[in-house]
């Protein structure tokens, strides 16, 4: 995650579903932009067709206890709000939804997400605090296989809370130090994936150079330490806990030219109190970087890839390194329609506990390939989505190809 002090908005490979009197829609934010004050409702209904909920081969499927063909219907209704008042501003963003299946109503659940971040003057610095929550049922191809179990290895509800807060002191233009610390926690329904709870502390400081003809170029050091407390402990009086300490560079070139950049690079060294054979494999560089590219007013083409040390809540490791790929294309066809392709491939390597609790991967990758249709008129919007993934590990249970069809209507109040 960015830190919040240099207030970035995310430059990945989404496909933009505006459309702007024929022309492709520029990307969202600018390195120096100025939010304006804007508050939108948006009520959706999404209509998926997918051939394969197990996110497996039909043997995980009857382990599941799940048919793996199925229709699910998504309503949602999000709210987003941007409040700037002088040198301070509050925003929000939030969604509920709920997951109805036809056929697997075990998995029905409810979908929350929830975060505001403020920003306050003090003198020459500017308080950032942010909340975050979220709620919703597990994707299964995150979850692995208990045996005799089926209830836990494909019902499972994911409770993230998160609050932090970032100090930036110095000129909006010029060098800025500035300090962050974040504290989060993520829990598990299901009584077998207790385990797999994490409480998390991250904290760091960075020294930012922000200028109007290059962007924003931040130095910073972050150290991450994260804990499994409902595990089994390695000793009497010791929890399993991990560190990982990062340095690296930083960088938004968003300056309104049809190349936008944003990223950054740093290298990471693992850590734990105990010695872990094979951890250092783990030490190295770490990315994330994006750029979208407007070819005239009607392409844009957008790439992004990203390399990071996560913990994974669904699965019975200690942490997983997972390197992503995007790459995407849109085109404007008319002033209310456009389509946009995509093709995107996840690797992940799991460093599994010594003992995991039922049928598991150490690596995996995923392929998908995406093809839509926007249509877009006043507050009104529809989508037709097309998709097709593959998994490849080494455990040929979790393995398969699935295609998914989805219909989107919503509609959008701004003001």
């Amino acid at each position: 995650m960015r830190a919040p002090s240099v207030l970035l908005l995310s430059g990945s490979a989404a496909l933009l579903p505006r459309a702007a009197w024929g022309q492709v829609a520029q990307p969202l934010g600018r390195t120096f932009s100025v939010p304006a004050r804007s508050v939108t409702l948006t009520v959706s209904n999404d209509l998926l067709y997918d051939t394969n909920i197990a996110r497996g081969g039909d043997a995980a499927a009857r382990l599941r206890g799940l048919e793996n063909e199925d229709l699910r219907v998504l309503p949602t209704a999000s709210l987003d709000m941007t409040l700037p008042r002088g040198r301070a501003s509050i925003t929000t963003r939030g969604s509920i939804g709920y997951d109805s299946y036809a056929r697997n109503s075990r998995l029905n659940r409810e979908r929350i997400t929830f975060g505001a971040q403020a920003k306050l003057p003090v003198a020459f610095c500017t308080v950032a605090p942010n909340v975050a929550y979220a709620r919703r049922q597990s994707d299964l191809i995150d979850l692995s296989i208990i045996p005799d179990v089926s209830a836990g290895s494909a019902e499972n509800v994911q409770t993230l809370k998160e609050v932090g807060a970032t100090l930036l002191c110095g000129p909006d233009i010029g060098i800025r130090p500035s300090a962050h610390v974040r504290y989060a926690e993520t829990a598990n329904s299901a009584r077998l994936r207790r385990g797999q709870d994490v409480e998390e502390v991250r904290y760091g400081s960075e020294l930012n150079y922000a200028q109007p003809s290059i962007g924003i170029v931040t130095i910073f050091v972050q150290r991450r330490d994260f804990s499994y407390d409902q595990r089994r402990r390695l000793a009497a009086t010791q929890v399993p806990t991990f560190r990982i300490t990062s340095a690296g560079v930083r960088f938004d070139r968003r300056l309104g030219a049809p190349l936008q950049l944003v990223g950054s690079i740093s290298y990471s060294d693992l850590g734990s109190p105990v010695s872990l054979r094979g951890a250092e494999r783990y030490d190295g560089l770490n990315w994330d970087l994006s750029a979208t590219l407007r070819l005239g007013g009607r392409v844009l083409l957008a790439a992004e890839t990203d390399r990071a040390l996560a913990v994974s809540p669904g699965f019975s490791s200690d942490f997983v390194r997972q390197t992503n790929y995007v790459g995407s294309f849109t085109y404007a066809l008319t002033p209310l329609v456009q389509v946009g392709a995509a093709l995107s491939r996840a690797e992940r390597n799991f460093r599994l506990v010594a003992a995991p609790r039922g049928l598991s991967i150490t690596r995996d990758r995923v392929d998908a390939a995406t093809l839509r249709l926007d249509y877009a008129r006043r507050q009104v919007r529809m989508s037709v989505r097309g998709s097709y993934q593959r998994r490849a590990s080494d455990n040929d249970l979790f393995d398969y190809e699935g295609a998914q069809a989805t219909l989107s209507v919503s509609y959008m109040f701004k003001r």
